[in-house]
C-alpha cells in the first residue's frame, strides 16, 4: 500500500512552503506555526518562538500543510475512492475494485485523525471526513459480499440501497447487511457464546482474516473469556486481520467502560507485532496511561520491540502534565538507545528555569537533568544528537556540557567546528580506522 501522508503533503507543498503550518521531525518532535524555507532549514514561527526556530531539513520527516490544504488533499483521495466504489458496484466481479477502494482509505484516515489533533479549530471538519470514510468502507464491504443474482441479465449484481456516501435529502437508508450463511454463521454463533472447547474449530473458519464481520465478535469474546487456551486462540485469530480492521476495532473497543486489565494486556499482545502508526500510538497509550502499573509495564515491553517507531507517540508523554509520566517516558526512550532516540532526549536540553521550560516545552529542570544524565551515559550513540543540538541556541549550553563530560575536551559551546572535528575523529576510532 502506498504511504499517502508524506507523498501527498510534500506534493502539495512543492510549489510554496508558505502554505506549510507544521513540521514533524524524525525524532517525533513536532513544531506548529508558520513554516518557511531558510537555507538548508525550515523556520517555524509561533507564540513560543516569535522570531522562529530553525529546523534542519535533514531532521524533518514531514511538513504539514495548512488545514484547508490538507482538507482538500484528503477530500480528493476520498472522492477517488468513492468513484472506484461506484465502478465496483457496476462490475460483474466487484471484489477487487472494492478492496482497492478500502485500501485507499486507510492512510487518509490516519492523516485525518492526526490533522484533527494538530488543528483543533478544524477538528469537526476532519472528523466529518473520517465519518465519511467509515461509511464508504462499510459500503465497499457490502458490495464485496454481493454475488450476481441468479438469472439476472449479463450477470449483474443485485441493486443496492441508497448510498450514504451520497445521501438523498430526507432519507437515511443504511447499507444492506451481509447475511451470514452456512458454516460462517454457525462459527460466529460459536465464537459469540459457544464453550471454550469449541472455539478453536470455530475460529478456523476465519483463519484467513478476510471476514471482517467476525473481528468485533472475536474482540467481544476476548473481553470476557477466562479460559487461557481460548484467549490464546482468540488473540491468534485477531492477529490475522489487516491493519485497518483490527486497529479500528481495538480503538473503538478501548473507548468502552468496564474493560479488565487482563483484556488491555491482551490488546498490547495483539498490537505488539504491528508497525502501523496508529497501532503503535494505541500501544503507547496503554504503556503510559493505563491505570495499573502491571498493564503499563506489560505494554512497555511490547512497545520497546517497535524501536524507533515508538519515538513519536512516546514524545507526547515526555511533555505530559504528570511529572512521574514524564520521567517514565524519558527512561523508556533512553532504553531504546538509538541515535534517533537520543535526538528526542536532546530536545529536553532547553535553557531556562522550570517555569520557563514548562511554558516552552512542558518539561521542568529535573527532567532536563535526567535527560542530561541519559545522554551522557548513552555515548557514543548519543553524540550525533548532541553535536546537532549545538546548532540550536536553546540547547547549545547543555549539549556542550554533555559533550565535555563525554570527551574530556573543553571546547566552547559555540565552537561547533571543533566539536564536529572531535566527533569525526572519535567515529574513526570507533570504526577502527
Amino acid at each position: 500500500m502506498k504511504r499517502f501522508v508524506l507523498s501527498a503533503i510534500l506534493t502539495s507543498l512543492s510549489a510554496s512552503f508558505a502554505l506549510a503550518d507544521a513540521v514533524l521531525l524524525k525524532s517525533g518532535e513536532r513544531y506548529i506555526g508558520d513554516v518557511t524555507e531558510d537555507g538548508d532549514s525550515y523556520r517555524v514561527k509561533n507564540a513560543t518562538f516569535p522570531d522562529g526556530i530553525l529546523v534542519k531539513r535533514a531532521d524533518v520527516k514531514a511538513v504539514y500543510p495548512k488545514p484547508e490544504v490538507m482538507l482538500a488533499d484528503l477530500t480528493r483521495v476520498v472522492d477517488a475512492a468513492a468513484a472506484k466504489y461506484e465502478t465496483a458496484k457496476k462490475a460483474a466481479d466487484p471484489n477487487a475494485l472494492a478492496k482497492e477502494a478500502v485500501d485507499m482509505l486507510f492512510d487518509p484516515e490516519l492523516a485525518a485523525d492526526e490533522a484533527a489533533e494538530i488543528y483543533p479549530a478544524q477538528r469537526a471538519e476532519f472528523t466529518a471526513l473520517v465519518r465519511r470514510m467509515h461509511e464508504l468502507r462499510k459500503l465497499c464491504r457490502d458490495v464485496q459480499s454481493l454475488t450476481p443474482a441468479a438469472g439476472s441479465e449479463s450477470g449483474k449484481a443485485a441493486p443496492k440501497a441508497n448510498d450514504p456516501v451520497k445521501p438523498v435529502p430526507g432519507e437515511s437508508t443504511p447499507p444492506a447487511k451481509r447475511a451470514p450463511v452456512g458454516e460462517a454463521s454457525t462459527a460466529l454463533d460459536t465464537v459469540k457464546s459457544g464453550p471454550p472447547s469449541a472455539l478453536v474449530a470455530a475460529l478456523a473458519t476465519f483463519a484467513d482474516g478476510k471476514d471482517e464481520r467476525a473481528c468485533p465478535v472475536i474482540i467481544e469474546r476476548l473481553k470476557t473469556e477466562t479460559d487461557a487456551q481460548a484467549r490464546a486462540a482468540l488473540k491468534d485469530a485477531l492477529g490475522k486481520y489487516a491493519g485497518y480492521v483490527i486497529i479500528r476495532t481495538i480503538e473503538n473497543t478501548l473507548k468502552q467502560k468496564g474493560l479488565t486489565e487482563e483484556f488491555r494486556r491482551d490488546v498490547a499482545d495483539i498490537l505488539a507485532p504491528r508497525r502501523e502508526e496508529k497501532a503503535v500510538s494505541i500501544l503507547t497509550d496503554l504503556a503510559f496511561a493505563a491505570d495499573m502499573r502491571e498493564t503499563r509495564d506489560h505494554a512497555r515491553a511490547a512497545l520497546a520491540e517497535t524501536g524507533n517507531a515508538s519515538l513519536k507517540p512516546v514524545n507526547r508523554y515526555i511533555h505530559h502534565p504528570d511529572a512521574r509520566t514524564r520521567v517514565d517516558a524519558v527512561e523508556f526512550v533512553a532504553r531504546i538507545g538509538t541515535p534517533e532516540a537520543y535526538g528526542v532526549l536532546a530536545q529536553c536540553l532547553i535553557l531556562g528555569t522550570s517555569q520557563e521550560l514548562m511554558k516552552a516545552s512542558s518539561i521542568d529542570v529535573p527532567l532536563r537533568d535526567l535527560a542530561t544524565e541519559k545522554l551522557i551515559a548513552g555515548a557514543p550513540a548519543s553524540c550525533p544528537a548532541l553535536v546537532t543540538a549545538l546548532s540550536d541556541g536553546r540547547l547549545r549550553k547543555w549539549a556542550s556540557f554533555c559533550l565535555q563530560k563525554i570527551s574530556g575536551e573543553g571546547y566552547a559551546e559555540s565552537d561547533l567546528k571543533s566539536w564536529t572535528a572531535w566527533w569525526r575523529k572519535r567515529q574513526q576510532e570507533l570504526n577502527g580506522k
